[in-house]
């Protein structure tokens, strides 16, 4: 059995996932996805008579890229958990989990998260037999940037940045572009620990005490300190 959590956006959740079903899967309270929130819903996740933590084999974390803060709340989590029941980590890229949601012969998935700062994250994944294959690596462009990146053909874009880019897609692309706005095209721990768990039997769980979140870009703080702060050039 896999315990995943996924903090990637504002909008996290945590799940129990076990031979490729989703158990259990509970939804954080938007933009409270501190330490405490996360205990709160996997407890809740588990029930006398239900699944135990004694049966988690592994933790599942979306480790990235999205939120700074909500990656390292959510890999913070995950360490706690792994060496409090003394299981490893496997760290599962937020855009193929979120990917993976939409499935459909020979369909291609265009994951798209607001990264602030004008820009967002985005990859092209496509559907082929029944496996999700990666067709760009993790991207963090301009949303304007993103239509002359996108293979011919539908594609199927989600994330949070469909709602404020979405309009600019499907100016760009006309009906090529397939939008799954709203709560349904968020990321969701399910995915993660379905992927997790594949990952996991694979033999790709980590030691806790190394594993990081994968950024794409510099933390703001991180910027400011390499450039010398403000007034730098």
């Amino acid at each position: 059995m896999i315990l995943a959590i996924e903090t990637a956006t504002p909008y996290g959740s945590v799940a129990l996932v076990d031979r490729g079903a989703v158990l259990g899967e509970t939804i954080l309270p938007p933009g409270r996805q501190a330490s405490e929130t996360i205990l709160s819903a996997v407890s809740g996740l588990f029930s006398p008579g239900g699944p135990s933590p004694r049966g988690v084999e592994c933790l599942a974390v979306s480790a990235g890229p999205g939120s700074f803060t909500g990656l390292r709340v959510g890999m913070a989590a995950a360490k706690g958990f792994c060496f409090g029941w003394g299981v490893p980590v496997v760290r599962v890229p937020t855009l193929a989990a979120l990917a993976s949601r939409f499935p459909g012969v020979g369909r291609t998935v265009c994951p798209v998260l607001d990264a602030r700062k004008k820009e967002v994250y985005a990859a092209f994944f496509r559907w082929e037999g029944g496996v999700l294959s990666r067709w760009t690596p993790d991207l963090a462009l301009p949303p304007d940037a993103l239509p002359g990146r996108a293979p011919e053909g539908e594609i199927v874009f989600c994330g949070d940045g469909v709602g404020p880019f979405g309009a600019m897609l499907r100016e760009r692309l006309g009906g090529r572009a397939g939008l799954v706005e709203g709560p349904e095209g968020l990321p969701r721990a399910g995915a993660v620990g379905i992927l997790g768990e594949t990952a996991f039997r694979e033999g790709a769980a980590e030691d806790p005490g190394t594993a990081i979140p994968r950024y794409l870009r510099l933390s703001e703080a991180e910027t400011s300190r390499a450039g010398g702060g403000p007034g730098s050039r």
